[in-house]
């Protein structure tokens, strides 16, 4: 740990607490989303946090995210969201997996290639990325059935559950619920179509057995501005650390980092942090960011480089002047400013920052 002047500080026990929260929200089950490393937090500990609370499905983005968990000893139900391509079907067999039929040629390849392969019939309500037409939705789920193949869940997502204006998320569950109806008896025996921003903020979505897919909630995080005060009381289950690698007193009209972009108007007190675009800080901080240094807000000064990022202390005589070389800066969580407020000045969500976190990230765990 001596070496490390970056970590991504994972609390296991704040993901404890929010899913044990967002469950008594509702009677619907719950579906932990690990893709994407859990976004950043590690698909693996999270995984194993969320079967302990008695989740029983876990959902991922691709096959090997899927047989990362299978080969860490994870055994629950663990639906794969992507679209398969045929030749991909056989790992869904070895592994154990729930796989989304999107398409009526998907579901002929599930019949002729994985008749065993437990399916979630995926119905495009209006987001438009992947899924079935509603109208050709129920001989897609009759079709799967005549040909050996247990449908699982029929399933949709939505495009604004976490805007302010809700309306087309609700127009979609109406569309949804059409072709629930065209189905009649033989609708599949569970249905998905709240995410996270759903669970917190909408009315229950469907009368029959459901699962709420949780993803950034999970995290304590907001992927919108109105989603605040939904996810009150959800505890934000990591922080990003960089050490101070070096001091400096930059003097008037002298510039920092690449390009020029900022010069010192006065005596400045610089730090530089050991962190940068190659470690997932988004490059827009760019004179934009700040972070926290102790009980200093120190803005981001020059360009974010790939490795480093310069911060002002401010006058070299003022409380920017205590700061030592090795100590730590917040750059976002818990004692810094939020994800959501870095996120906001970077132009993008939090879930961009988290998950964006490259591999040389340190991360490190506590469960209490």
């Amino acid at each position: 740990m001596s070496s490390v002047a970056l970590r991504a500080e994972v609390d296991l026990g704040a993901i404890r607490h929010n899913v044990r929260r967002l469950a008594a929200r509702r009677g619907d089950s719950v579906m932990g989303v690990v893709k994407a490393d859990a976004y950043g937090h590690g698909a693996v500990p999270v995984a194993r946090v969320l079967v302990e609370e008695g989740v029983g499905w876990l959902a991922v983005a691709t096959v090997p995210e899927a047989v990362e968990l299978r080969e860490a000893g994870v055994e629950t139900r663990l639906l794969v969201f992507a679209a398969p391509l045929p030749d991909f079907l056989p790992d869904y067999q070895r592994w154990g997996l729930d796989a989304v039929v999107s398409s009526p040629e998907a579901a002929e390849a599930v019949i002729e290639r994985a008749p065993t392969v437990p399916v979630h019939v995926k119905v495009d309500t209006g987001m438009h990325r992947i899924g079935v037409r509603p109208e050709d939705a129920a001989e897609v789920v009759r079709r799967l059935r005549r040909g050996g193949v247990t449908v699982e869940a029929l399933w949709t997502h939505l495009a604004t559950a976490d805007a302010a204006d809700p309306s087309f998320a609700l127009a979609q569950v109406r569309r949804f619920d059409g072709v629930l109806r065209a189905l009649g008896d033989d609708a599949p025996p569970l249905v998905h179509v709240a995410n996270g921003p759903a669970h917190v903020r909408l009315p229950a979505l469907a009368s029959r057995p459901a699962l709420a897919r949780l993803g950034g909630v999970l995290y304590g995080l907001d992927s919108d501005a109105a989603m605040s005060g939904a996810t009150e009381g959800l505890r934000p289950a990591m922080r990003l650390v960089a050490r101070v690698v070096h001091l400096q007193t930059v003097a008037p009209g002298e510039t920092v980092s690449y390009g020029r972009t900022w010069t010192a108007e006065r005596p400045t007190r610089v730090a530089t942090l050991a962190v940068g675009y190659a470690d997932g800080l988004p490059r827009s901080l760019s004179n934009r960011g700040e972070v926290a240094i102790g009980d200093l807000r120190a803005p981001v000064v020059g360009r974010v480089c790939m490795d480093m990022t310069m911060v002002s202390l401010g006058d070299p005589g003022g409380p920017g002047a205590a700061v030592a070389l090795g100590d730590e800066a917040v750059v976002f969580g818990p004692g810094g400013p939020s994800a959501e407020a870095v996120a906001d000045r970077a132009g993008t969500i939090s879930y961009e920052l988290t998950a964006g976190l490259t591999a040389r990230v340190h991360h490190t765990y506590r469960d209490g």
